[in-house]
């Protein structure tokens, strides 16, 4: 039997309270959603297709669809008029009776993603984090005892070299060959 668990989701402090603005805070699925991993591919390809050097493009892209299929709430966010509103996604309107695209209305997310301060603390705050534990999980994690950068040292680990000043009265000492000595080849018919 397969026991499904329903995570709880997880509200991220984006912009800290200051005087008597309040934070700003969001609330998003506590993991990326396998639909939002699959939009923010396709917008990743996109973007690179049509630019094959717009790396930053391509994680601006990325992100903005990570954020926009799992940000479920947030508080501290008001329209022009100071009035308090909620996340909606874009509305499509459609253009004739045969249901072809005409319109597309931002929702709220839209302009959430096309705040500058917002969509980068929501990047720090939700999608980094996410995607540094999904590399750690994935293989790209330091190994604990290997030669990557971010490995830890054993505790009985050397991290430091011996300097001739800190190994007190030890001498060098010679050491002769372990290696094995070469045998001589038996002249061939005897």
């Amino acid at each position: 039997m397969w026991a499904l668990a329903k995570p709880e989701p997880v509200t991220k402090e984006l912009i800290a309270a200051r005087g008597d603005h309040p934070a700003v805070t969001a609330t998003f699925n506590p993991q990326p959603s396998a639909l939002s991993l699959r939009a923010a591919r396709r917008a990743v390809a996109e973007v690179l297709r049509a630019n094959p050097t717009a790396i930053e493009r391509a994680g601006d892209a990325f992100t903005g669809a990570i954020i926009r299929y799992n940000l479920l709430s947030w508080t501290g966010i008001v329209d022009d008029k100071g009035e308090v509103i909620e996340p909606t996604h874009d509305v499509v309107v459609p253009s004739d009776e045969n249901d072809e695209i005409g319109i597309v209305q931002p929702g709220t997310i839209s302009a959430f993603i096309a705040e500058p301060r917002l969509f980068e603390a929501a990047d720090r705050e939700y999608v980094l984090p996410w995607t540094q534990l999904d590399a750690e999980k994935n293989g790209f994690a330091p190994s604990p005892n290997g030669t990557s950068e971010g490995a830890m040292p054993e505790t009985d680990t050397v991290i430091s070299p011996v300097t001739p000043e800190s190994s007190g009265d030890v001498t060098s000492v010679p050491t002769e060959s372990t290696k094995p000595k070469r045998k001589q080849a038996k002249p061939s018919g005897k």
